[in-house]
């Protein structure tokens, strides 16, 4: 704290005030102008916080100035007017606070949310360009699983009866593959797909292939979002499940397929196939059993779900109890 007459000539310093100064002895600032401690640039602020005080107003503010052994500080200043008995401003006092340790905290704070700033502003762009790449990748792979399948149905049409079987259900499931990977050029998050909207879409072509009419009942709840890999291999399940269907099914009624949440939340999933037939599955363990059924369990088994059938009352139900997360 200092005290200063009216023209803002050092009258008094207290001992805490000469210490944080760096100042040996009050004798070498007494009557010194006080705007003559702090740098020139600054002194400007200081006449007018005098000139305030003169006025008998009150002023603050924070600047850094150097000791007087060269140290450099931040300090705040508040500068206000005493007066005498009859009212006069006959004194002032001048009050400054170290604020080094809290402006060099808040600096060090403004650079690293600066650097952090920076970094975002970098890993964005990064994730920017790996989705526009992840795009072109999954535009190229489509592209390259349609002309494997289109291929593979060629290669059928040359084929004896056996052979063209057995091609036409291997380009069938290349294209359920392509499918995902053209769902994942649509979808925002490259990451993940909504899996109802990928089965409505992956049944209404089904039903064109296998020209059967197939069932999607609508789903009022959520969408079921999963990692794309995990997507693949549930339609890769429901075209095996569905061409299954199709081909040991009886009569004209449409397959029905449906996919929902059990319980609260998304963390266990069902999805089921259900077509009229004249009686039970066979049973697998009784004779070896098919690649589609091979299949079927494969990809089960990664999505941490059951696979079961059931018959009742002339319908075949197959079941998939399955988490949709990882």
């Amino acid at each position: 704290m200092k005290l200063l007459d009216p023209d803002g000539r050092i009258t008094f310093m207290t001992e805490n005030g000469l210490r944080a100064m760096e100042i040996d002895t009050f004798a070498s600032v007494e009557s010194c102008p006080w705007p003559d401690l702090w740098p020139a640039p600054l002194r400007p602020l200081l006449h007018e916080a005098l000139d305030r005080a003169r006025a008998g107003e009150r002023s603050s503010f924070e600047a850094e100035c150097p000791t007087a052994k060269g140290t450099m500080k931040w300090w705040h200043v508040s500068v206000l007017p005493i007066r005498d008995a009859g009212g006069t401003v006959d004194k002032i006092l001048a009050s400054s606070r170290d604020i080094t340790e809290r402006v060099l905290r808040e600096r060090d704070s403004r650079a690293y949310a600066l650097t952090l700033e920076r970094e975002l502003a970098e890993k964005s762009e990064l994730l920017t360009q790996r989705d526009f790449l992840m795009r072109e990748v999954d535009h190229r792979v489509k592209n390259s699983l349609a002309q494997v399948a289109s291929i593979l149905r060629l290669q059928a049409r040359r084929s004896s009866a056996d052979a063209r079987g057995a091609l036409d259900e291997a380009a069938r499931r290349v294209a359920s593959i392509a499918r995902v990977h053209e769902q994942l050029q649509s979808s925002g998050d490259m990451r993940s797909i909504p899996v109802i909207a990928l089965i409505r879409r992956l049944c209404s072509e089904l039903a064109l292939s296998l020209d059967r009419q197939i069932d999607v009942p609508a789903d009022d709840a959520a969408d079921l979002p999963m990692l794309s890999e995990r997507a693949s291999a549930l339609c890769i399940i429901l075209s095996e499940l569905v061409a299954n269907a199709a081909r040991h099914g009886v009569g004209s009624d449409p397959i029905r397929v449906n996919l929902d949440h059990i319980g609260q939340g998304p963390a266990v999933a069902r999805l089921c196939v259900r077509n009229a037939a004249t009686g039970p599955r066979p049973d697998p363990t009784a004779r070896e059993a098919g690649l589609g059924s091979l299949i079927c369990e494969t990809y089960a088994a990664t999505l941490s779900g059951q696979l079961d059938w059931t018959f009742a009352e002339g319908q075949m139900v197959a079941r998939l109890v399955f988490s949709p997360e990882a």
